[in-house]
């Protein structure tokens, strides 16, 4: 019996009859792109919901449902769009990207580049360069289309009054989407862990200090940050969205120093930097016949994956050995799940 077949996954296990653990744990299908799946987290139905009937408990029940509608609108189309880049971006360095959660504290790219800082920065990079896009094209569009000329504010406190625009008005539409995707880009780049800044930080930090020290460096960093976060939030008169992304971002500082500690040295994300050099770049020319270089870098590529992908896997194994299945994460029963996949494949590629 594979992994995917045993009870510990969870997206084979939902007849559990708990219907608490669904909301924590849960997730609604809503389409899929080009390869990509996208869910609901059940929580977030719950907040949207709780967000309508309680008047805005996130904003302070300052505007009308039609303007919660439309806001929360956007802010997740632009969240959505953010999540495609970091898929899209770990395909085309070569890894893959096959599933979006969408949650009520912004979105989750399950994104898995190849284990190097280039890929890595790379992927992480292209989520808040999709954020730039937007804002370029909207602030592009908010000055060209008359009768307004509106310019696009740098600075993001410098809010439009909305009092002279109405919901007819396309000019209302693209200043929202533009503060809405500006706000999330500065957000975004913030060098805290686990957002994009504290990953593009930890990719950078990556080839000097190898990826297990690079990460502890940037989660240490992440816990005063986080903190700061927080208490900011409080002090916008208490803004739990805020608040709750400060908490959260400190939880999964600690988890992940927790992992790095459990993780031994010459796992792959260990403190030692594999030297890919050799598949970069090739020193000696053939003789008789020429190589086609890329087909063997490929192969070099698929190699080290498989490789990394049993180390991981052991882990894993030696981890469920030690404290049981209820202690694996959701990530590593997707692992568990993806290796289980691959090995069938190959299985079947032998056959053939």
């Amino acid at each position: 019996m594979g992994w995917d077949d045993r009870s510990y996954y969870r997206d084979r296990s939902g007849a559990t009859g708990n219907r608490l653990m669904w909301v924590l744990t849960g997730s609604v299908p809503l389409f899929t792109f080009r390869g990509i799946r996208v869910r609901a987290h059940a929580s977030l139905l719950l907040f949207i919901a709780l967000e309508l009937a309680l008047g805005g408990i996130f904003t302070h029940g300052e505007y009308g449902v039609a303007y919660r509608v439309v806001s929360m609108g956007m802010l997740f189309l632009v969240v959505l769009l953010h999540e495609f880049g970091h898929c899209f971006s770990a395909r085309w360095m070569g890894g893959s990207g096959d599933d979006i959660m969408l949650w009520p504290l912004g979105g989750l790219a399950y994104a898995d580049p190849p284990h190097r800082p280039w890929p890595t920065f790379v992927c992480v990079a292209f989520g808040p360069l999709v954020n730039v896009l937007i804002c370029v094209v909207t602030a592009s569009l908010l000055f060209f289309l008359p009768p307004y000329h509106i310019s696009a504010p740098l600075n993001p406190l410098d809010a439009l009054p909305m009092v002279h625009l109405g919901w007819g008005d396309p000019d209302l539409y693209l200043w929202w989407m533009y503060m809405i995707s500006y706000w999330l880009l500065l957000f975004n780049i913030l060098p805290l862990w686990p957002m994009d800044g504290g990953r593009m930080l930890h990719a950078a930090l990556w080839p000097k200090f190898g990826d297990r020290r690079a990460k502890g460096i940037t989660t240490m960093i992440g816990y005063p940050g986080n903190a700061m976060l927080a208490i900011v939030g409080v002090l916008m008169y208490f803004n739990l969205l805020i608040i709750l992304i400060g908490v959260c971002n400190i939880l999964e500082c600690r988890r992940e120093r927790i992992m790095l500690r459990e993780t031994a040295p010459d796992e792959p994300w260990g403190t030692e930097t594999p030297d890919f050099s050799a598949s970069l770049f090739e020193t000696e020319k053939p003789r008789r016949r020429r190589v086609n270089k890329r087909a063997m870098r490929r192969a070099r590529k698929i190699a080290q994956a498989e490789a990394m992908e049993r180390s991981r896997v052991d882990a894993i194994l030696a981890k469920v050995s030690a404290q049981g299945m209820r202690s694996l994460t959701w990530s590593e029963r997707r692992a568990l799940k993806k290796a289980t996949e691959h090995q069938r494949q190959r299985d079947l590629d032998v056959l053939k």
